[in-house]
């Protein structure tokens, strides 16, 4: 009888609370014009995450003591938040969560109370240009609600959660990225910020990977990823050399103010940028060997499901409601997929995904140069 292989624990788990979303973000790959959700089967309802399953991952999880993220729709929707957090960090995990900043003002003390480790709020620009993209007062309850949180610090002299601002780049809102970080935010409540690229694939690259689905794991799934169809004619009008201008300079303004900024894509030159909005991913100067998800993070969606790939649920190695995280996590199909990535390095989507720049294996300049 063969010995059965087993993997280490993972170190980041993102946890789907809930397809629900109080917003219809324009870009949302899921709630957006072309989102999943949006365009789900007619009567179907928002899933949520059961909580009493979630709590047996996070017990069997516990030696590990991995990060979680929180992940939705709207995390923040979520009925058993506050208890989900408590038991996270009863067990010396760090726990972060994106949101659209709407609700935060009401769960501020309860962030602060509970010691969660960091909010990361997506706000897009001005007033006008974040109503364009995320609708009508969305701009008022995020900003209220970075500002109550902040003040909610100061008054209990708490240094957590910290406070993210996350702005994702689109033709919309390119032009704006120097006058909100420079003359909107109230800079003093922000910890960190993570200017990123609005994620995309191309038909080509959906088409590749839906014939990997089945091939590999005879999935027919196209849900998830037809989500993020983008054609590069859409970027086409956006002037590379003022998004990288701006960039530079709001870097450099938060630099000398001690923030920590992230950019996805890491490098953003005119070129590496003009390569990424043309889908031209081998022409971009961040070049990786491989991503090492497979092997260290996963997701559970709200129905269940163990997806190793964030966003792209198409791609699923079992349910939680069919097997435990153990069987799933150890099992022949999980197994396979880690080999095939070993072999082939990546997928047809991997290069327009935000996760590869996080959890890529980077090329050394040696490398790089010798291509």
């Amino acid at each position: 009888m063969p010995l059965e292989k087993i993997s280490n624990l993972p170190r980041a788990v993102t946890l789907q609370l809930t397809e629900a979303c109080n917003l219809r973000c324009k870009m949302c790959y899921y709630w957006g014009e072309t989102g999943c959700y949006s365009n789900a089967e007619s009567g179907s309802k928002p899933k949520t995450l059961d909580f009493e399953l979630l709590k047996k991952v996070i017990d069997f999880l516990a030696p590990a003591k991995p990060f979680y993220s929180l992940f939705g729709g709207e995390p923040l929707l979520y009925p058993e938040l506050e208890e989900l957090i408590l038991k996270v960090k009863g067990l010396g995990s760090v726990i972060d969560t994106p949101t659209n900043g709407t609700m935060l003002t009401e769960y501020a003390a309860m962030f602060v109370r509970t010691g969660f480790d960091s909010v990361r709020v997506s706000i897009d620009g001005p007033r006008k240009i974040n109503e364009i993209q995320r609708g009508k007062g969305s701009y008022d309850k995020a900003m209220a609600g970075i500002e109550a949180l902040y003040q909610e610090k100061l008054r209990t002299g708490k240094r957590t959660p910290f406070i993210d601002v996350i702005y994702t780049i689109t033709p919309t809102n390119y032009r704006s990225i120097e006058q909100f970080f420079l003359k909107e935010l109230n800079l003093k409540a922000i910890d960190r910020v993570s200017i990123q690229m609005e994620n995309f694939l191309t038909v080509e690259m959906g088409e590749l990977y839906s014939k990997f689905l089945k091939s590999e794991f005879d999935l027919t799934s196209e849900r998830y990823w037809r989500g993020l169809l983008r054609s590069p004619e859409d970027f086409k009008g956006m002037d590379v050399n003022m998004l990288s201008t701006q960039v530079k300079l709001v870097c450099k303004h938060l630099s000398t103010l001690g923030k920590t900024i992230m950019l996805l894509p890491p490098t953003f030159s005119q070129e590496n940028l003009a390569a990424y909005l043309k889908a031209e991913w081998n022409k971009m100067s961040d070049q990786y060997h491989t991503c090492l998800v497979p092997w260290f993070g996963l997701d559970v969606t709200a129905t269940g499901d163990i997806a190793p790939c964030h966003v792209y649920y198409d791609l699923v190695m079992g349910n939680l409601h069919e097997k435990s995280f153990k069987e799933i996590w150890n099992g022949e199909k999980y197994q396979r997929f880690r080999e095939y990535m070993l072999q082939n390095k990546f997928m047809s989507i991997c290069p327009g995904c935000c996760i590869l720049y996080l959890a890529g294996k980077k090329k050394r300049k040696s490398e790089k140069k010798s291509q």
